[in-house]
């Protein structure tokens, strides 16, 4: 605007219209300050970018419980701490690796327009995860998990089966304009050791409240949590106790900590309390 304002005055004042000029150009000019003045302190155009996560962790219904296994307020009022260290001791330990492809190992929330559009996954350009959708998927399914169970992670020296899980499809889809839902697809491979135990693809779908990119967040925390809960019922009755074989190396790490003078072949022919209580220590 400025620019336009005085090629303006250029050519009236070649026509020799000096004072209507140089009013005009200070106007133009004046004008032009309050423009850029108000630009400054008017807000700043919505760019920034809006972070989404699946929401707090959730604890399954079969875990609020008292100790004993009853229902009721002391249980159902229980930390989630207290409660995943008493059923923590119910169940074998297991590690947990979460793995998803290229794609879906970034920030982006990715859509799919229905297929008259085009077969094609799309990003929101001012919306992003707090983290990568294997991330937030795999913290939410330790969380989980480890109401019943120690979880371990995949690079723990402990001996214990191994439950990995590939992200397949964490997406929002558009039936129309105004209706979408989310879309979870895992699959699960269970090990004991090398040995491959059990696998299995679990899917679930849930509408999303709005049309753009914090109902499909909402979508797939849904979604997110029935896979998840499709996984327990799946796993319940399959994972082993480790077995002995890979349970010895760290008995025989145990054992001389808990050697000790009295317990020697020696002295163990006695038969003083001393030599006879050792070995239980």
């Amino acid at each position: 605007m400025m620019r336009d304002t005085v090629m303006q005055g250029d050519i009236e004042m070649n026509n020799g219209k000096g004072g209507f000029v140089t009013w005009l150009f200070g106007l133009g000019a004046a004008l032009g300050t309050a423009v850029l003045v108000a630009g400054c302190a008017a807000p700043a155009p919505s760019g920034a970018l809006a972070r989404f996560d699946l929401g707090p962790p959730t604890i399954p219904a079969s875990a609020v419980t008292g100790v004993n296994g009853t229902n009721g307020a002391a249980g159902a009022n229980a930390p989630a701490s207290d409660v995943a260290a008493a059923g923590a001791q119910q169940l074998s330990p297991l590690k947990i690796v979460v793995n998803a492809p290229s794609w879906l190992d970034s920030d982006m929330i990715y859509y799919r327009l229905p297929a008259s559009e085009g077969d094609q996954a799309r990003v929101y350009a001012n919306s992003r995860w707090l983290a990568s959708p294997a991330r937030l998927f795999g913290d939410r399914l330790r969380a989980a998990l480890s109401v019943d169970r120690v979880v371990l992670a995949a690079g723990d020296p402990a001996a214990a089966p191994a439950l990995r899980v590939e992200l397949e499809e964490f997406a929002q889809y558009f039936d129309s304009t105004s209706a979408s839902h989310g879309v979870v697809q895992v699959r699960a491979t269970l090990f004991d050791g090398p040995k491959l135990l059990a696998q299995t693809t679990l899917r679930s779908q849930a509408p999303a409240p709005t049309a753009d990119a914090a109902g499909g967040a909402r979508a797939l925390a849904t979604a997110s949590d029935a896979v998840q809960k499709q996984l327990i019922q799946w796993l319940a009755g399959r994972v082993p106790a480790p077995s002995a074989t890979t349970r010895a190396p760290a008995q025989s790490r145990a054992l001389p900590a808990a050697s000790s003078p009295a317990s020697s072949p020696a002295s163990s022919a006695g038969s003083s309390p001393a030599s006879a209580s050792a070995p239980s220590r």
